[in-house]
């Protein structure tokens, strides 16, 4: 007979035994699953009609022909069964094994405590809530024997409290582990900002900022630094008022010194790369691509005056994954001017100096500190959307207020347009307000739909292509904020004590590593034309780590007294660790 294997409903526990037949239909072996009866306390309630002898294991109808001293007896002695999930662990186990990362938690955390946070990692990913729950994920699953931790270890929330906050104390353990994980990149590395709200009036980063949220609420500071797809290389925290260029000098010091010299490029969002800024970016020595503001100077102005010229010509298209571009590259200069900001300092603490973009063709180009490669691009796609959300808008507006005879007609037409105001006449008459667009203000903004601006330092072998690749990484770190954000508890933090986020942090980034990778290879399965629909994994391209974990719970271990199994697993299951290079076995892998 098939080993039992017990699963639980509303809190009930119900055993069921799978058998094979062969069935004619389909020419070969089919599992029937029979409902065997209920556990209490341990021991199983055969269904009605049954018997189940928990020593033999035997389990049959009673015959009713049977006398009673012919009915076998079940065994007198207590048998405990337990069951746990086995499969949503099985492969994080795989994955964290694919992206090394107990080996460096372990490397730079020591044994226990790098394996308690990989266990809490584990729980973060399969279900992203508060870490008081994780505790009750755990248990119910084989990840303390995956990762050799006492069975009887305590992960109740005043330990993973003190866990948290022993982690944060860490700096020197930290710091080994984001060097190693920085180690292993030699490609583009993306950093962006963003803040997390907190209702701790005890945590002193807690300050009120620009909220990314739109909460009302004091904020910490999150500074990201991922690979160009995706992968959390390193953090850190600061202050919830500091603004985004301000991070930047101790990024940049901290990539070099944790990458022990070697080469990075790092890629910032729009924002981040002012002049003065990009000035202290090429002191620092740091290869960068960044977007620029098309009011950043005349000079920009210029470059993008001189696009908008070429649009049309053959000679300036490029043709990149899918999407035809018109593009100017140009070639500017960076002088820094001192003490020219001097008299127009609010502080003393402001920068005396003032720093600005030279054309190539201005006289004083030759004399400058520093070089750019600035690629100007135009996308006619997105040029299409933007101006058709743009007409939209603006026709919305006109329809809200047309007629219209409101009190304050200033106050009304502002409050109203926004940022549209300037594209648009207005005036009051008998009748009500009219208003109508204005033509070259409309075109002037319609002309620079679909236009960016990317720099870079001054490099003969940069092509086009990699910056627009660079481009498109930018987009890579905002999926990792909005999906710990929406999925996880990194919204609103009531922790006041700094070492505690420190810690939970790096578990949330942890948990983040193993969704990324799973995000990507679920992307690149479901976009395998080599694959065959029929060996995908059922809607592909439409399933979430979460989704994909949840598929695998139904995969359980159950373990009596000397013996032990898992449950059925189906072949949308087999698929699903297919597309990590691992295989289940009747067993326990030995990881």
């Amino acid at each position: 007979m098939m080993e039992p294997y017990i699963t639980e409903r509303g809190g009930k526990q119900y055993m069921y035994r799978a058998t094979s037949r062969y069935s004619p239909e389909k020419k070969g072996p089919v599992a029937v699953t029979e409902y065997m009866g209920v556990v209490v306390d341990g021991k199983l309630r055969p269904k009605r009609g049954y018997y189940y002898n928990e020593e033999t294991k035997e389990f049959g109808r009673i015959d009713d022909t049977m006398t009673e001293a012919e009915r076998p007896r079940s065994c007198s002695h207590d048998v405990t069964i337990r069951t746990r999930i086995f499969g949503d662990g099985y492969l994080l186990m795989a994955i964290q094994k694919r992206l090394r990362i107990r080996e460096d938690l372990r490397t730079s955390f020591g044994p226990e405590i790098g394996d308690m946070v990989l266990a809490v990692a584990m729980a973060y990913t399969i279900s992203p809530s508060a870490l008081m729950h994780m505790e009750d994920i755990i248990d119910r699953r084989c990840i303390k024997e995956m990762l050799d931790l006492p069975e009887d270890l305590d992960l109740s929330s005043p330990r993973l409290s003190e866990l948290t906050r022993r982690v944060g104390l860490m700096d020197g353990e930290m710091e080994e582990f984001f060097a190693k994980r920085l180690g292993a990149e030699n490609g583009l590395l993306v950093y962006d900002l963003t803040s997390e709200s907190t209702y701790s009036v005890r945590n002193p980063q807690g300050e009120w900022g620009r909220n990314k949220d739109h909460v009302p609420a004091r904020q910490i500071n999150l500074g990201l630094v991922t690979n160009k797809i995706g992968m959390p290389l390193m953090f850190r925290i600061f202050p919830g008022s500091t603004a985004d260029a301000a991070t930047l000098k101790r990024l940049v010091d901290d990539v070099r010194r944790l990458k022990d010299g070697g080469d990075a490029t790092i890629v910032f969002d729009r924002g981040f790369v002012s002049v003065r800024n990009t000035y202290r970016l090429f002191k620092c020595g740091m290869d960068f691509m960044a977007p620029m503001t098309m009011n950043e100077s005349s000079v920009i102005k210029n470059i993008v005056t001189d696009l908008i010229s070429h649009i049309g010509e053959v000679k300036h298209k490029l043709v990149h994954s899918g999407t035809s571009y018109t593009m100017v590259k140009s070639h500017l200069g960076l002088r820094r001017c001192r003490g020219v900001n001097r008299s127009n300092r609010a502080t003393v603490w402001e920068d005396p100096d003032g720093y600005e973009l030279v054309l190539e063709e201005d006289e004083s180009y030759g004399s400058c500190e520093y070089y750019l490669d600035v690629f100007a691009f135009h996308d006619p796609k997105s040029a299409a959307e933007e101006i058709n959300g743009m007409d939209l808008a603006l026709d919305g507006i006109i329809k809200d207020l047309e007629g219209t005879k409101p009190a304050d007609p200033a106050k009304s037409f502002q409050r109203t347009a926004g940022c549209y105001a300037k594209m648009l006449n207005w005036e009051m008459c008998d009748d009500g307000m009219h208003l109508s667009v204005k033509q070259n203000a409309h075109t002037f903004a319609a002309n620079r739909k679909g236009v960016f601006i990317m720099a870079a330092p001054a490099d003969e072998d940069r092509t086009a292509s990699a910056i627009l690749d660079s481009y498109a990484v930018r987009d890579v770190i905002e999926d990792v904020f909005m999906e710990d954000k929406v999925k996880g508890d990194g919204k609103t933090p009531r922790s006041g004590d700094r070492d505690v986020i420190e810690g939970r942090t790096l578990i949330r980034m942890v948990s983040m590593m193993m969704k990324i990778e799973m995000m990507r290879r679920i992307a690149e399965v479901a976009d395998d034309k080599k694959i065959k629909p029929a060996d995908k994994p059922r809607n592909i391209g439409r399933r979430t780590p979460e989704g994909l974990l949840s598929s695998l719970s139904n995969i359980e271990r159950v373990e009596g007294d000397g013996w032990s199994h898992l449950t059925e697993i189906t072949r949308d299951n087999r698929l699903v660790f297919s597309m990590f290079d691992v295989g289940p076995t009747k067993g326990l892998i030995d990881f």
